[in-house]
């Protein structure tokens, strides 16, 4: 069975349609990666549903055909997929930015001299259809076939929603005389209002919301998966890198280590080889140390013969130089006579007293 039998004849048609609004923009006449995500993503939303996980990238130019086959894959209910094509058909082919019920009362702005301009409401809530389509909003009464028109131009002020009871209430002021004041229970449809009117304002034109809407579809939306992917792929590189570094300081350290135990190892073999040069030189000496004993007894000698024969030399000078015994007692004599003489003795009257000693002794000796 064929896809084009599988999916009803108007969601064809549908489907077909918003796929050439982006894809005959294109050079291949085909959907862009991020335009094929983008339109999913829109149908999802209108069911209400989280967008899909982007883990895989799709093809560079996704055909119709295979544009179908996601569509079946992602939305196997018929009915959901009618749902979801139709708003978003509405959307960007008929241009109608938001619609739904709301609220609404016009307000009368009036100045007082040099006043701010004061703001007051002439009627009551009435309940009406809202739809915002490119610069312009319609509000249709209840059991009225009669819309006011809204037109936005580029001095118009939307100004944000602000919770007001039970209701979210915000203002459209379009000119210097006239506003709106809107009015819904649902915060969250107040806040999408407010959008909605702005765009409307901003692109007032269907090509310029068209342009709009064909650059919306080119963004590539944000990949939390990928996001991840990416986070933990530079954690991996980190971790390697570190785990590189660490191998490459443990074989530094070994390399040091090894060098170390070389170097010790050679220290230690140097140690042995002097140890047994100092054993050897040992031995030699104590060898040696008993011919230096013999030659150290005979210096002993010969210096003990010198000092003997010194002594002897010494002994025979001192017999040599000894007085004798007459020169005794004349050294004594002359020691008496000099006492006694004191200061008239000199050395004239030294060598005439000797000779008269001498002449003294040899005469006693006749």
């Amino acid at each position: 069975m064929s896809n084009s039998d599988a999916i009803p004849g108007d969601l064809f048609q549908h489907l077909f349609r918003l796929f050439s609004l982006f894809a005959d923009q294109n050079d291949k006449g085909t959907f862009k990666p991020a335009q094929a995500e983008f339109l999913i993503d829109e149908l999802l939303r209108e069911l209400r549903r989280q967008t899909t996980p982007k883990v895989h990238d799709l093809p560079d130019n996704v055909t119709f055909n295979e544009f179908l086959n996601l569509l079946q894959v992602i939305f196997p209910d018929r009915e959901d997929l009618q749902i979801a094509t139709n708003r978003v058909f509405e959307r960007y082919v008929n241009h109608v930015i938001g619609k739904g019920f709301v609220l609404f009362r016009k307000l009368t702005q009036k100045r007082k001299g040099c006043l701010p301009i004061r703001r007051r409401s002439d009627e009551s809530w009435q309940f009406g259809w809202l739809q915002v389509i490119p610069g312009i909003a319609k509000i249709r009464k209840q059991n009225s076939d009669i819309d006011d028109i809204i037109q936005f131009d580029e001095d118009t002020v939307i100004e944000t929603a602000v919770v007001d009871g039970d209701a979210s209430i915000w203002s459209v002021i379009c000119s210097s005389s006239t506003a709106f004041q809107f009015s819904h229970l649902d915060p969250i449809m107040a806040q999408l209002f407010v959008k909605d009117m702005r765009t409307a304002r901003d692109y007032p034109t269907r090509e310029e919301l068209s342009r709009f809407d064909y650059k919306r579809s080119l963004k590539n939306r944000p990949n939390k998966e990928g996001k991840i992917r990416k986070e933990l792929e530079k954690e991996r590189i980190r971790l390697e890198s570190e785990l590189e570094e660490e191998k490459k300081n443990r074989k530094d350290e070994e390399i040091v280590r090894g060098l170390t135990t070389r170097l010790l190892k050679q220290e230690m073999e140097k140690s042995e080889q002097m140890q047994q040069v100092i054993y050897e030189l040992r031995s030699k000496l104590v060898n040696e140390g008993e011919g230096d004993n013999v030659v150290e007894n005979d210096d002993d000698v010969e210096m003990i013969e010198d000092e003997i024969s010194e002594d002897a030399g010494e002994n025979e000078e001192i017999s040599i130089t000894l007085p004798s015994r007459e020169e005794k007692i004349q050294q004594y004599a002359y020691h008496l006579y000099a006492t006694q003489a004191e200061e008239h003795v000199t050395s004239d009257d030294e060598e005439i007293w000797k000779q008269n000693y001498n002449l003294i002794v040899s005469t006693q000796s006749v």
